[in-house]
């Protein structure tokens, strides 16, 4: 039974990471998992970043390889989002973890009607204003909060928020941000282990299944292309908005 347990994980794991490497939101498969193990909310969402460090890491490596990361812009957005991460981490730690879903559930489902209406929104090249350049750092500093408080859905807010900033390629934001993804992880899971709030059993199994899953969900990206991204994105981001609000009412 035990074994199934783990199998199960991994298989979770390897599903999340392909949706985390294309989009975003595989944490909402993720956390239900690990609570179904038999973790509390805060342990699961701390174990959850081991899974998604393994998974992260796995794609950048498959981006780069592929020469489709930007390690220029890469760094450029990193370190406003590290800024935020050990306050959001903290929060999480000493807040319930429903604190802002119904919030972002609603920026979400309100987000993928304005895309689906006019796609051209997130995938035409836009050049950086003075307007945009004054609010990318708070912009992803704030993205740094939510990351280190809950993590799903990072993928989603990283993603928009390069559309109104640098815009362009859709396979190469996602290569950045998958390196965003797996330096704030790794500064969250470094907060969650100092507290005691990560089992490492159940999150390195998970690990195991994101770790394929973030070089299958990278290959598919870079052979699919824009298209693929954006309606897939779609989706996740209506799946993740109604979760949200509904996890939140229940």
């Amino acid at each position: 039974m035990e074994f199934a347990t783990y199998g199960l994980l991994v298989a979770a794991g390897f599903l999340a990471g392909i949706i985390n490497t294309i989009a975003g939101g595989g944490s909402f498969l993720t956390l239900p998992a690990l609570m179904a193990f038999g973790l509390d909310p805060k342990m699961a969402n701390g174990t959850n970043r081991v899974a998604v460090l393994f998974s992260s890491s796995a794609a950048v490596a498959t981006f780069h390889r592929h020469g489709h990361l930007d390690r220029k812009l890469a760094n450029r957005l990193t370190w406003p989002t590290m800024l935020g991460v050990p306050v959001g981490a903290l929060s999480a730690v000493y807040l319930p973890p429903d604190a802002f879903e119904p919030v972002f559930g609603l920026i979400f489902l309100g987000m993928a009607i304005v895309l689906a209406k006019n796609p051209k929104r997130l995938a035409q090249s836009m050049k950086p204003t003075k307007n945009t350049a004054s609010w990318i750092r708070p912009a992803f500093f704030l993205i740094g909060v939510y990351v280190g408080f809950i993590q799903a859905g990072m993928g989603i807010l990283v993603l928009l928020a390069m559309s109104w900033t640098t815009g362009g390629d859709l396979v190469g934001s996602n290569a950045v941000k998958n390196w965003i993804a797996f330096l704030v992880t790794l500064t969250a899971t470094v907060v969650f282990t100092i507290y005691g709030l990560v089992q490492w059993a159940p999150g390195l199994s998970m690990a195991a299944g994101n770790l394929i899953g973030g070089v299958v969900g990278a290959k598919l990206a870079i052979k699919k292309g824009n298209r693929m991204i954006f309606w897939f994105l779609i989706v996740v981001m209506i799946a993740t908005g109604t979760k949200l609000i509904v996890s939140a009412f229940l």
